[in-house]
Protein backbone atom coordinates (compact mmCIF):
# COMPACT_ATOMS: atom_id res chain seq x y z
CA UNK A 1 0.00 0.00 0.00
CA UNK A 2 1.21 3.99 -0.79
CA UNK A 3 2.49 4.83 2.20
CA UNK A 4 2.90 8.78 1.32
CA UNK A 5 2.74 10.42 -2.02
CA UNK A 6 7.07 10.30 -2.50
CA UNK A 7 6.19 6.52 -2.33
CA UNK A 8 6.09 4.18 -5.53
CA UNK A 9 2.74 2.54 -5.65
CA UNK A 10 3.40 -1.34 -5.21
CA UNK A 11 1.45 -3.13 -8.36
CA UNK A 12 -1.40 -5.74 -7.47
CA UNK A 13 -2.35 -8.90 -9.22
CA UNK A 14 -4.77 -7.40 -11.64
CA UNK A 15 -2.14 -4.86 -12.78
CA UNK A 16 0.48 -7.53 -13.82
CA UNK A 17 1.19 -9.40 -16.60
CA UNK A 18 -0.32 -13.40 -16.17
CA UNK A 19 1.72 -15.87 -14.69
CA UNK A 20 2.38 -18.92 -17.17
CA UNK A 21 -0.50 -21.68 -16.23
CA UNK A 22 -2.37 -17.91 -16.45
CA UNK A 23 -1.38 -17.47 -19.93
CA UNK A 24 -2.42 -20.75 -20.76
CA UNK A 25 -6.15 -20.21 -19.98
CA UNK A 26 -6.03 -16.90 -21.54
CA UNK A 27 -4.72 -18.14 -25.13
CA UNK A 28 -7.49 -20.73 -25.03
CA UNK A 29 -10.37 -18.22 -24.58
CA UNK A 30 -9.01 -16.20 -26.90
CA UNK A 31 -8.70 -19.10 -29.29
CA UNK A 32 -12.21 -19.92 -28.52
CA UNK A 33 -14.14 -17.00 -28.71
CA UNK A 34 -11.93 -14.42 -30.55
CA UNK A 35 -13.19 -10.73 -31.19
CA UNK A 36 -16.02 -11.56 -28.68
CA UNK A 37 -13.95 -10.86 -26.29
CA UNK A 38 -11.68 -8.34 -25.09
CA UNK A 39 -8.24 -8.15 -23.31
CA UNK A 40 -9.52 -7.58 -19.81
CA UNK A 41 -12.35 -9.99 -20.05
CA UNK A 42 -9.86 -12.44 -21.12
CA UNK A 43 -7.42 -11.55 -18.37
CA UNK A 44 -10.59 -12.07 -15.35
CA UNK A 45 -11.50 -15.04 -16.85
CA UNK A 46 -8.70 -16.64 -17.04
CA UNK A 47 -7.65 -15.70 -13.06
CA UNK A 48 -11.14 -16.45 -12.11
CA UNK A 49 -11.77 -20.32 -11.59
CA UNK A 50 -8.01 -21.06 -9.65
CA UNK A 51 -9.75 -22.88 -7.49
CA UNK A 52 -10.72 -25.45 -9.73
CA UNK A 53 -7.84 -27.77 -9.36
CA UNK A 54 -9.38 -30.53 -11.49
CA UNK A 55 -11.36 -29.47 -14.46
CA UNK A 56 -10.51 -25.82 -14.63
CA UNK A 57 -9.99 -25.73 -17.99
CA UNK A 58 -13.51 -26.86 -18.57
CA UNK A 59 -14.86 -24.54 -16.29
CA UNK A 60 -13.42 -21.71 -17.64
CA UNK A 61 -13.93 -22.34 -21.07
CA UNK A 62 -18.16 -22.93 -19.60
CA UNK A 63 -18.24 -19.97 -17.82
CA UNK A 64 -16.67 -17.64 -20.55
CA UNK A 65 -19.09 -18.80 -23.14
CA UNK A 66 -21.71 -18.01 -20.18
CA UNK A 67 -21.06 -14.76 -20.03
CA UNK A 68 -20.78 -13.92 -23.52
CA UNK A 69 -24.27 -15.38 -24.25
CA UNK A 70 -25.58 -12.96 -21.53
CA UNK A 71 -23.71 -9.90 -22.78
CA UNK A 72 -25.12 -10.94 -26.12
CA UNK A 73 -28.82 -11.38 -24.91
CA UNK A 74 -28.78 -7.80 -22.42
CA UNK A 75 -27.11 -6.31 -25.18
CA UNK A 76 -24.25 -5.49 -22.26
CA UNK A 77 -22.16 -3.53 -24.76
CA UNK A 78 -24.96 -0.75 -25.89
CA UNK A 79 -26.35 -0.65 -22.52
CA UNK A 80 -24.74 2.77 -21.10
CA UNK A 81 -26.51 4.67 -24.74
CA UNK A 82 -30.26 2.54 -23.86
CA UNK A 83 -32.31 4.54 -21.47
CA UNK A 84 -34.38 1.59 -19.85
CA UNK A 85 -37.70 1.50 -18.61
CA UNK A 86 -38.10 3.37 -15.38
CA UNK A 87 -34.67 4.54 -15.15
CA UNK A 88 -35.77 7.53 -13.02
CA UNK A 89 -37.79 5.61 -10.88
CA UNK A 90 -35.58 2.60 -10.21
CA UNK A 91 -32.45 5.51 -9.69
CA UNK A 92 -34.95 7.08 -7.00
CA UNK A 93 -35.98 3.59 -5.69
CA UNK A 94 -32.72 2.33 -5.36
CA UNK A 95 -29.52 5.04 -5.14
CA UNK A 96 -26.45 4.45 -5.90
CA UNK A 97 -23.02 6.43 -6.04
CA UNK A 98 -19.07 6.32 -6.77
CA UNK A 99 -17.75 8.29 -3.27
CA UNK A 100 -14.32 8.23 -4.64
CA UNK A 101 -11.00 5.82 -4.80
CA UNK A 102 -8.89 3.89 -2.81
CA UNK A 103 -4.95 4.76 -2.69
CA UNK A 104 -4.52 2.25 -6.07
CA UNK A 105 -7.30 3.74 -7.88
CA UNK A 106 -10.09 0.99 -6.88
CA UNK A 107 -13.49 3.08 -7.56
CA UNK A 108 -15.32 2.98 -4.37
CA UNK A 109 -19.26 2.06 -4.57
CA UNK A 110 -21.79 3.23 -1.72
CA UNK A 111 -25.55 2.27 -0.87
CA UNK A 112 -27.37 3.10 1.90
CA UNK A 113 -29.97 0.60 3.08
CA UNK A 114 -32.37 3.62 4.03
CA UNK A 115 -32.20 5.01 1.01
CA UNK A 116 -33.60 1.92 -0.81
CA UNK A 117 -37.64 2.79 -0.72
CA UNK A 118 -38.59 -1.21 -0.61
CA UNK A 119 -42.11 -0.89 -1.50
CA UNK A 120 -41.87 1.42 -4.45
CA UNK A 121 -38.76 -0.91 -5.52
CA UNK A 122 -40.86 -4.19 -5.17
CA UNK A 123 -44.21 -2.77 -6.52
CA UNK A 124 -42.11 -1.19 -10.00
CA UNK A 125 -39.63 -4.04 -10.26
CA UNK A 126 -39.73 -7.87 -11.22
CA UNK A 127 -36.59 -9.22 -10.58
CA UNK A 128 -35.94 -9.21 -15.12
CA UNK A 129 -36.36 -5.51 -14.21
CA UNK A 130 -34.39 -5.30 -11.36
CA UNK A 131 -31.10 -7.28 -13.38
CA UNK A 132 -31.37 -5.29 -16.45
CA UNK A 133 -31.10 -2.22 -14.18
CA UNK A 134 -28.36 -3.91 -12.08
CA UNK A 135 -26.25 -4.82 -15.40
CA UNK A 136 -26.11 -1.45 -16.37
CA UNK A 137 -24.92 -0.08 -13.07
CA UNK A 138 -21.89 -2.81 -13.45
CA UNK A 139 -21.53 -1.24 -16.91
CA UNK A 140 -21.34 2.26 -15.83
CA UNK A 141 -18.61 1.02 -13.00
CA UNK A 142 -16.87 -0.79 -15.53
CA UNK A 143 -17.01 2.67 -17.77
CA UNK A 144 -15.15 3.86 -14.93
CA UNK A 145 -12.57 1.64 -13.91
CA UNK A 146 -11.31 1.51 -17.83
CA UNK A 147 -10.86 5.63 -17.06
CA UNK A 148 -9.14 5.13 -14.20
CA UNK A 149 -6.93 2.69 -15.43
CA UNK A 150 -6.05 4.98 -18.42
CA UNK A 151 -5.47 7.52 -16.04
CA UNK A 152 -3.61 5.75 -13.59
CA UNK A 153 -1.38 4.14 -16.08
CA UNK A 154 -1.76 0.37 -14.65
CA UNK A 155 -4.96 -1.78 -15.54
CA UNK A 156 -7.39 -1.55 -12.90
CA UNK A 157 -10.70 -3.80 -12.78
CA UNK A 158 -11.60 -4.35 -9.64
CA UNK A 159 -14.26 -2.13 -6.91
CA UNK A 160 -14.85 -2.06 -3.87
CA UNK A 161 -18.10 -1.79 -2.09
CA UNK A 162 -19.44 -0.43 0.64
CA UNK A 163 -22.86 -1.19 1.62
CA UNK A 164 -24.80 0.98 4.83
CA UNK A 165 -26.74 -1.01 6.66
CA UNK A 166 -28.32 1.45 8.94
CA UNK A 167 -32.30 1.65 9.34
CA UNK A 168 -32.39 -2.44 8.59
CA UNK A 169 -35.80 -3.89 9.99
CA UNK A 170 -37.52 -6.87 9.25
CA UNK A 171 -39.32 -5.64 6.27
CA UNK A 172 -35.54 -6.20 4.54
CA UNK A 173 -35.62 -9.61 5.53
CA UNK A 174 -38.78 -10.67 4.56
CA UNK A 175 -38.53 -13.37 1.87
CA UNK A 176 -40.14 -10.81 -1.20
CA UNK A 177 -36.28 -9.41 -0.29
CA UNK A 178 -34.19 -12.60 0.16
CA UNK A 179 -35.45 -14.15 -2.87
CA UNK A 180 -34.37 -10.58 -5.06
CA UNK A 181 -30.55 -11.09 -3.22
CA UNK A 182 -29.56 -14.46 -4.52
CA UNK A 183 -29.70 -13.15 -8.68
CA UNK A 184 -28.57 -9.85 -7.39
CA UNK A 185 -25.00 -11.80 -5.83
CA UNK A 186 -25.27 -13.55 -8.86
CA UNK A 187 -25.33 -11.14 -11.33
CA UNK A 188 -21.75 -9.83 -9.96
CA UNK A 189 -20.27 -13.28 -9.41
CA UNK A 190 -21.57 -15.20 -12.72
CA UNK A 191 -21.39 -12.25 -14.85
CA UNK A 192 -18.76 -10.10 -13.86
CA UNK A 193 -16.04 -12.87 -12.61
CA UNK A 194 -12.56 -11.17 -10.87
CA UNK A 195 -14.57 -7.71 -10.41
CA UNK A 196 -14.99 -7.11 -7.25
CA UNK A 197 -11.63 -5.69 -4.84
CA UNK A 198 -13.54 -5.68 -1.45
CA UNK A 199 -16.76 -5.40 0.24
CA UNK A 200 -17.42 -3.12 3.38
CA UNK A 201 -21.13 -4.11 5.05
CA UNK A 202 -21.22 -1.25 8.42
CA UNK A 203 -23.64 -0.87 10.78
CA UNK A 204 -24.55 -4.35 11.31
CA UNK A 205 -27.17 -4.46 14.06
CA UNK A 206 -27.43 -7.89 15.80
CA UNK A 207 -30.74 -8.23 14.13
CA UNK A 208 -28.75 -8.96 10.79
CA UNK A 209 -26.43 -11.72 11.05
CA UNK A 210 -29.37 -14.01 11.18
CA UNK A 211 -30.24 -12.57 7.72
CA UNK A 212 -26.38 -13.20 6.94
CA UNK A 213 -26.78 -16.63 7.46
CA UNK A 214 -28.91 -17.09 4.71
CA UNK A 215 -27.40 -14.35 2.37
CA UNK A 216 -23.87 -16.15 2.85
CA UNK A 217 -24.79 -19.71 1.72
CA UNK A 218 -25.12 -18.24 -2.15
CA UNK A 219 -21.96 -16.20 -1.74
CA UNK A 220 -19.19 -18.15 -3.38
CA UNK A 221 -16.24 -18.61 -1.03
CA UNK A 222 -14.02 -16.38 -2.80
CA UNK A 223 -16.33 -13.26 -2.86
CA UNK A 224 -16.87 -14.24 1.31
CA UNK A 225 -13.13 -13.79 1.81
CA UNK A 226 -13.54 -10.47 0.42
CA UNK A 227 -16.57 -9.20 2.53
CA UNK A 228 -15.82 -7.60 5.85
CA UNK A 229 -18.73 -6.74 8.67
CA UNK A 230 -18.76 -3.66 11.07
CA UNK A 231 -20.88 -2.90 13.69
CA UNK A 232 -20.47 0.93 13.44
CA UNK A 233 -18.96 3.53 11.25
CA UNK A 234 -16.24 4.19 13.72
CA UNK A 235 -14.88 1.04 13.20
CA UNK A 236 -15.15 1.06 9.52
CA UNK A 237 -13.00 3.94 9.11
CA UNK A 238 -10.36 2.81 11.39
CA UNK A 239 -10.07 -0.09 9.19
CA UNK A 240 -10.65 1.47 5.49
CA UNK A 241 -7.62 4.00 6.51
CA UNK A 242 -5.52 1.44 6.81
CA UNK A 243 -6.27 -0.08 3.79
CA UNK A 244 -5.86 3.06 1.91
CA UNK A 245 -8.92 4.44 1.62
CA UNK A 246 -8.62 8.47 2.07
CA UNK A 247 -11.10 10.62 4.06
CA UNK A 248 -11.98 12.21 0.77
CA UNK A 249 -13.40 8.80 -0.44
CA UNK A 250 -15.36 7.71 2.80
CA UNK A 251 -19.18 9.10 2.31
CA UNK A 252 -19.96 11.63 5.17
CA UNK A 253 -22.91 9.68 5.93
CA UNK A 254 -20.05 7.57 7.54
CA UNK A 255 -18.09 10.43 8.94
CA UNK A 256 -16.11 10.92 5.68
CA UNK A 257 -15.81 13.97 3.28
CA UNK A 258 -17.28 12.64 0.36
CA UNK A 259 -20.24 13.96 -1.45
CA UNK A 260 -20.21 10.98 -4.38
CA UNK A 261 -21.46 11.18 -7.63
CA UNK A 262 -24.72 9.47 -8.49
CA UNK A 263 -24.53 6.34 -10.52
CA UNK A 264 -27.79 7.08 -12.60
CA UNK A 265 -28.75 8.44 -16.53
CA UNK A 266 -26.81 11.52 -15.88
CA UNK A 267 -23.85 9.45 -14.54
CA UNK A 268 -20.85 11.18 -16.60
CA UNK A 269 -17.08 9.10 -16.53
CA UNK A 270 -14.27 11.00 -15.49
CA UNK A 271 -11.49 11.88 -17.62
CA UNK A 272 -9.16 9.54 -18.17
CA UNK A 273 -6.39 11.84 -18.98
CA UNK A 274 -3.64 11.71 -16.54
CA UNK A 275 -3.93 14.43 -14.18
CA UNK A 276 0.45 15.40 -14.71
CA UNK A 277 -1.00 16.18 -18.27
Amino acid sequence: MQQDGATEIVLLEESLPLTDVDQVFYDAIKKEFGTDCNEEFCIRLARAYRGEKKNRMSKTIGEAKKVLEWRKQVKADELLEIKLDQADLFAQSWPSMISGEDYYGHIINYDRLKDIQLDAFLSHFNLEQVLLHRAKHMERLRAEMAAVSKRAGRRIYRHICIFDLSGIGLKHMAPSVINFLKPIFDLGQVYYPESLFRMYLVNAPFVFWGTWKIISNFIDPETKEKIQIFKNAESFVVDAKKHGIPMSAIPKALGGESVGRMLDDNFVVTSCVPASE
